[in-house]
């Protein structure tokens, strides 16, 4: 039996209504959080037009995501090493092509990574801000959609916004809100609850809150460092506030393999994400 048949990758999609939310960096944490608990996880870049995971980590992959598609590498050779040992799919920047792929065309994309063994426990997909035709077609393939937001009126407006997408035109109904930079816990649980609230209200939704990260200085070192904020500060609170996050991704897996049967990304080519 191969290890793909044995495994399922869990896709979770990592987006946001507005940029500057911090969602690139904890997107590349919270892959690191997964990965000290034993885990293999792959980071995907899904801003396809201004790809940034790697900027965070002074890094200059060889190959990126366009490089594959035009042939000039294989999908496996597109991925480097990340902090605590994952795995990172960079997306491409600066190229407009890329930006203006169509939804199918990201789905195969995706679809294609399905096919590099050995298969990863999580794919984590950093996707683009806003509402566009990349953010969507990410969140759809996603086993679990997290929202950051942080407290600004913007970002709650524009978060409920993409909530209202996904759910009227995608029929999307489980989103998980993760509260980034809050001045304190308490602070967070009232963003989650305002943002909750206009859900109920306005589309019959209950919005589930994933966790609050707490504002923290230590941040900026990290970005300075281009390091992990776990291995700049790992006894920090927003660490802590990390880590537990990561404990509520493993239960919604652990859940959903008890619910249902394993179900494999479909096996794609990057001559199908071509076409």
């Amino acid at each position: 039996m191969s290890d793909r048949a044995r495994k399922k990758t869990r896709l979770v999609a990592l987006s946001s209504g507005k940029g500057g939310v911090g969602k690139t960096f904890l997107s590349l944490n919270l892959a690191a959080a997964l990965a000290t608990r034993g885990h293999s996880v792959w980071l995907l870049d899904g801003d396809m037009g201004l790809a940034n995971v790697h900027v965070l980590l002074g890094i200059q992959p060889e190959f990126d995501i366009s490089d594959a598609l035009a042939g000039r590498c294989s999908l496996g050779q597109t991925l480097f090493d990340g902090p605590a040992g994952i795995k990172i799919i960079p997306g491409a920047s600066g190229k407009r092509d890329m930006a203006e792929m169509d939804s199918l065309e990201m789905t195969r994309i995706v679809e294609a990574y399905g096919s590099v063994e050995p298969a990863a426990d999580y794919m984590l997909i950093d996707t683009g801000a806003g509402i566009g035709k990349h953010v969507t077609a990410l969140a759809r393939l996603a086993d679990t959609i997290v929202v950051v937001v942080r407290d600004e009126p913007a970002s709650l407006a524009d978060a409920y916004g993409l909530i209202k997408v996904m759910h009227h035109d995608f029929g999307s109904r489980s989103f998980e809100i993760l509260v980034n930079d809050a001045s304190t816990v308490g602070r967070g649980q009232q963003v989650f609850e305002r943002l909750r609230q206009v859900a109920l209200k306005f589309l019959a939704l209950d919005l589930s809150l994933l966790g609050i990260v707490p504002h923290e200085p230590a941040v900026m070192t990290a970005t300075r460092r281009r390091e992990t904020l776990m291995t700049v500060a790992p006894q920090c609170p927003a660490a802590g506030a990390i880590m537990e996050i990561v404990s509520g991704i493993e239960g919604r897996k652990a859940e959903a393999d008890r619910a249902r049967p394993a179900l494999h990304l479909v096996v794609g080519t990057v001559e199908a994400a071509k076409r």
